[in-house]
């Protein structure tokens, strides 16, 4: 019973003892604040919000590092493959996708594709999820990829 009991209380211990890293904290402010400034603009315009979707997320990350790393250049390399990943998990009839390059907030990277036709289609488009994922290069410069469906 005091074994079960120290155990216990060690959990506990290192449980609280958790601290999210910078980067951690940094990712998940700049995901919310891209997916509030979308949302923002998608209320604006009558269009319900999007909502998160981890797959997404995820093909959204790897492909901002890819490009972050020089794999793939900057662009939608590989959109097909990854819609039709979509596809296949998620059943979606509609995939787009908005990527940018910069030393940006979320705020400037939003801002920025409100300016440009291709991808306020996509904010604006009919889509229900997103995912999105930044990862920065070796100078500093951050690579964004938002992925949209429904």
């Amino acid at each position: 019973m005091m074994l079960i009991y120290y155990k216990l209380n060690l959990l506990l211990i290192l449980f609280a003892g958790y601290h999210p890293t910078s980067q951690e904290r940094d990712f998940e402010t700049m995901e919310t604040d891209i997916l509030k400034y979308v949302n923002e603009d998608r209320t604006a315009h009558g269009l319900s919000i999007l909502q998160i979707n981890d797959m997404e997320s995820s093909l959204a990350a790897k492909h901002s590092h890819d490009m972050a790393s020089g794999k793939v250049k900057f662009g939608h390399d590989g959109f097909k493959s990854r819609a039709k990943a979509i596809q296949k998990e998620l059943g979606s009839t509609e995939i787009g996708e908005n990527v940018a390059e910069g030393s940006m907030t979320a705020r400037e990277v939003v801002d920025g594709w409100l300016h440009s036709p291709g991808h306020k289609k996509n904010i604006e488009g009919n889509f229900t999820t997103t995912g999105i994922g930044y990862a920065p290069d070796k100078k500093g410069d951050i690579y964004f990829t938002q992925i949209f469906s429904r």
